[in-house]
Formats: C-alpha cells, structure tokens, sequence
C-alpha cells in the first residue's frame, strides 16, 4: 500500500491508501512464493499464478487471501483467454516474472533444436506474454513495476545447467532493459533479478543428486562458501517492487554471494 494525497470534491487534498495489486508467475514455490508472501504482508493485493495446482493449494496456508490461478503462462492462448475480460482495475500494478530454470546438465554438442526452444519457451515466453498483457494499464495508471527473475547464467555462465538455458536467461536480460528504455517516461519501472545459486527445493534436490566430489567443487567455487538464502533472493525483488525504486530501472541486481563481481 502506498499513501498519496488526493482532491477530494471540495478541491483540497486528503490522505488517501491506494492499495497495489501484484502478480507473481511461479508463484506457489521457491522465489515466487516468497515474494507473495512478502508483498501480501505489505499489504499488497497478491494473485499467485502457477500450472502446479498442488502448490497452489498450500499457497492458501502460508499466504491467506491471495488469490490463485492455475495457469501454465507458456500457454499463450490460456493466458489470453484468462486476462481478456478482466476490467482495468484487475489488472495488477506489479507483476513479477518468476517462471523458468532449467537444472539439466548437458554438454553443447548434444544439445538439439528442441533444448533451445523449450528453454525459451520455459523462461522468456511468458515473462513475455504477460509484460504485454500488463504494460497498458500500468502505463495508464502512470505506475508500475515489472521484475524478471533472471540469473547469473544470463550475465556470465551456468555450472549448474546447459548452454541453451544460459541463452534463454540472457535474453530475459535483454528483454527487460528495452522495456525498461520504451517505458522510462511511463512511470513504469522494469528490472531484473541475476540470482546465483539459491537453496530452493529444486537446487536442494539437484544438489543431492551430485557426487560429493561435484558437490565440493561446487561450494569451493562460492566466494561466501554458501548457497542464497531464499529470503535474500526475495528482498531484492521485493525492493524493485517498491515505491523507493522508482528511479531505478533497467537494472540487473546481482544476488550472488559474490560469485560475479
């Protein structure tokens, strides 16, 4: 929520709340369920949308009042069809592209056509879907934040994943500066989040699956000897969220222990 001084009939200002609404894709787990929860303790109204309805249903624990929708966002015709006949007031001031990741371990000669385009497809397309779906009403409003969850991957290498996702996480890069340079005059903010490894179940469990020696390598390689904390990850997104970062846009925030300086 923000507080702003609005006329009233009378022709003077009072103090009015306006309350923000925020969609987080992939938001029923890791980052993104942090971040809903995060944001809907500030008071902002959260829509968690995700295609796991599981993780959906626990939502409604740990984030009371969110609304949910289950939704696969690389789905472009779903998307479309769920936003069409929404009014503008639905429409969120916030929205947060959570969805993508890719933890499988594969060489660059034996990537194939396919790998490219599901990477794509997994990261980029629905941070793409919606950012255009969401723009008009932010830009009418004359507020808005958009932040793209990217990585480290994208800004240097992956020694967790494969090159096609490395090219899929730098074009989420890529993406969100030229919306930030068409929207800047908007009041639209656009930023991403390079993360480094972070402790989400699905890292924890890639990581269980390594021999110890890889494991070691791995950790060896970490300036601060540690994975991310998932609250460390989501304090930056949620900081990008937020009213103080009105004058930042088409950042990259680096959250790495160090790990690309």
């Amino acid at each position: 929520m923000r507080a702003a001084r609005v006329p009233d009939r009378g022709g003077s200002t009072v103090t009015a709340t306006i309350t923000r609404r925020a969609w987080i894709t992939g938001g029923a787990s890791g980052i993104g369920a942090g971040v809903a929860g995060c944001l809907a303790e500030r008071g902002v109204d959260v829509v968690v949308i995700d295609r796991d309805a599981d993780r959906l249903a626990e939502i409604a624990e740990s984030v009371p009042g969110a609304e949910r929708w289950h939704l696969d966002v690389t789905e472009t015709d779903e998307v479309l069809a769920r936003v069409a006949d929404l009014p503008p007031e639905r429409m969120p001031d916030i929205l947060v592209n959570c969805v993508g990741g890719d933890t499988r371990r594969i060489p660059v000669a034996d990537l194939r056509e396919s790998d490219l385009l599901d990477a794509m497809t997994a990261n980029v397309l629905g941070s793409f879907t919606l950012t255009r779906l969401c723009v008009p009403a932010m830009r009418t409003r004359g507020w808005g934040r958009v932040v793209n969850l990217a990585s480290i991957a994208g800004r240097t290498y992956s020694i967790f994943s494969n090159a096609a996702y490395v090219a899929a996480k730098a074009a989420v890069i890529g993406y969100t500066k030229q919306c930030a340079h068409e929207l800047a005059a908007s009041g639209v903010t656009v930023n991403a989040v390079a993360h480094g490894p972070i402790a989400t179940q699905r890292l924890v469990a890639a990581r269980e699956e390594m021999a110890p020696e890889r494991r070691a390598d791995v950790l060896g390689r970490l300036p601060m000897g540690r994975y991310g904390t998932v609250p460390e990850a989501v304090g930056a997104v949620v900081h990008l969220c937020g009213e103080d970062a009105g004058y930042t846009t088409g950042s990259v925030l680096d959250v790495n222990g160090g790990l690309h300086i």
